[in-house]
């Protein structure tokens, strides 16, 4: 099985690079030949602390088979490491949170190739074939978004963990099948762009370059919709292409 991809990102209009709170797994342009590969993306929440690295860990997590136990421990015995004022030291005792899709592709032994998707929040996957959006998953319409979304905390919080939802979803893939992982400022306006011109197969794959995200995005944020919000949420932004052929 072969799997090729690319990683493209950008942080909210305003914000410098260090600023930038999504993660990929992984975060460069990869060419593999391998029977299994795992990939993921996430979205760390701006409001909690050091939730960039959270989701860089959650990534890495999922690709490299880590518990979340294991996670956790990484994230705490770092950032405690770090002098913060006593307000920063207050803020970090609620840890941070991600949401998180990840992709889990096989070669399977017949004439069927599983995948297998995993999903905490609202950052989602698109699968193509042919020039054609077949799915998205874990939200499947543009109103599904919402300001709460669920969330992977780096604390064992037993009332977080038992509101978590972890939502799976299985499927087949066939040559030339291309998946794309969105954090979910994107994710939203993809699932709008498809239920209004029903052409975001083309769109995304025309994502060839870093600087083809960054005219998309910084279009879609200045275009003002008819309710006076723009066609894109002011946010960091991450995109992941995968292609696999057997």
């Amino acid at each position: 099985m072969r799997v090729t991809g690319k990683v493209f990102w950008m942080p909210k209009k305003g914000n410098s690079i260090e600023e930038y709170e999504d993660a990929a797994y992984p975060f460069e342009c990869f060419d593999a030949e391998a029977p299994e590969f795992k990939c993921a993306v996430a979205d760390g929440a701006t409001e909690t602390s050091f939730a960039g690295f959270w989701a860089a860990l959650l990534c890495e997590g999922f690709a490299e088979n880590f518990a979340l136990k294991e996670l956790r421990q990484t994230w705490n015995d770092a950032v405690r490491q770090k002098e913060l004022p006593w307000y920063a030291e207050e803020k970090l005792e609620k840890g941070a949170y991600a949401a998180l899709v990840g992709l889990h592709l096989k070669k399977g032994r017949g004439k069927k190739n599983p995948f297998i998707v995993e999903a905490t929040g609202d950052c989602c996957i698109f699968h193509i074939r042919e020039n054609q959006m077949l799915s998205c998953f874990p939200i499947e319409r543009s109103e599904e978004f919402n300001n709460s979304p669920s969330l992977i905390c780096s604390h064992e919080f037993a009332s977080v963990d038992a509101q978590m939802q972890r939502l799976t979803s299985k499927g087949d893939w066939k040559d030339g099948d291309t998946f794309f992982l969105l954090s979910d400022a994107i994710a939203c306006w993809a699932l709008r762009r498809q239920e209004k011109f029903q052409d975001l197969a083309n769109v995304l794959q025309n994502i060839e370059t870093q600087e083809d995200l960054i005219r998309l995005v910084d279009e879609e944020r200045r275009l003002i919709m008819e309710d006076g919000r723009p066609s894109m949420k002011n946010d960091d932004v991450t995109v992941l292409c995968v292609t696999v052929c057997s």
